[in-house]
């Protein structure tokens, strides 16, 4: 008798083909991130589930949640809870001394990150990312080498927090010799990190459409910001999908905003976790299956 030992992650075929190495890539957008949970439920309500989790910014802080839980629509419906609560102060507690110390050039940030750790710290039921019951990585960039970092193993709330920083907006978070920010600067939806990790069908969950346009003027310097933002990773989503779609069965789902949700506004998580669920709901059903790539948004 022979016997073949096999790595961690590698599947074991019996009596067919295997099914195909699935990632679930959760994409930047601060409170727009509330879509994403409305897709979890629907995903896992149709048995969907991922061999492993990507996700960068507020697609960190989900993908962390759901990565410490069994990969159910409970778990979904238990992030629900936690979106339901979160207000604007929760996440960007502006203080009158780090705006001034900003503008002044006196720190490198406007929002203080203790309010962001100590949400990350509440809800993650992680201490070490390599606890994780489902293999996650989460995405950030270095500033002192200009790359992007994925970070695998290391403390949770660190590698949360430096996923999520938005640069000018958040202190870098320091990790080791890295001055770590906010991946989604660069890659807001690390399809790319999916496909190296080796994914054959990678469920895609943004925030926003790919070359999306801002629906209005915005009204505030934190507001006009997350703008920019939004439209420098509209048109990184749109150009990955194009590159990427050749190395994997890609499937892009609905992120529906109707009501033009900045991506600052906390105070309408429930419309738009509702809405995503039941886009992704009729979307997974009315999709062939075997489809390489699926735009169903």
């Amino acid at each position: 008798m022979t016997c073949v030992a096999l790595h961690p992650r590698q599947r074991l075929v019996t009596g067919g083909a295997s099914s195909p190495r699935t990632a679930f890539v959760l994409s930047g957008g601060a409170s727009l991130g509330a879509l994403q949970v409305g897709m979890l439920e629907a995903l896992y309500e149709q048995g969907i589930t991922p061999d492993f989790l990507v996700g960068t910014s507020v697609g960190a802080l989900n993908a962390a949640f759901v990565a410490s839980r069994p990969q159910s629509p409970q778990t979904a419906r238990e992030l629900a809870r936690v979106w339901g609560s979160l207000q604007r102060e929760d996440v960007f507690p502006v203080s009158m001394s780090a705006l001034v110390g900003g503008v002044c050039g006196r720190r490198d940030h406007i929002v203080p990150d203790r309010e962001l750790r100590r949400l990350i710290g509440r809800h993650i039921e992680l201490g070490d990312l390599a606890d994780a019951a489902i293999p996650l990585h989460l995405i950030a960039f270095d500033l002192v080498e200009g790359r992007e970092v994925r970070l695998s193993t290391g403390s949770a709330v660190d590698a949360v927090a430096a996923s999520a920083s938005i640069p000018g907006i958040f202190p870098p978070v320091a990790i080791g010799q890295q001055r770590l920010i906010d991946g989604g600067v660069i890659n807001n939806t690390p399809i790319s990190h999916a496909v190296e990790l080796g994914a054959e069908r990678i469920y895609v969950l943004p925030t926003q459409k790919p070359h999306s346009r801002p629906a209005r003027v915005p009204t505030g310097a934190l507001d006009a910001a997350m703008q920019g933002l939004h439209l420098l990773v509209g048109c990184r989503l749109g150009a990955d999908i194009a590159r990427y779609s050749t190395e994997a069965e890609l499937i892009l789902l609905p992120a529906p905003n109707a009501a033009c949700v900045q991506p600052t506004s906390f105070e309408h998580s429930h419309r738009l976790i509702a809405d995503a669920r039941a886009a992704t709901r009729t979307a997974l059903q009315r999709s062939p299956r075997r489809a390489h790539l699926r735009l169903v948004s």
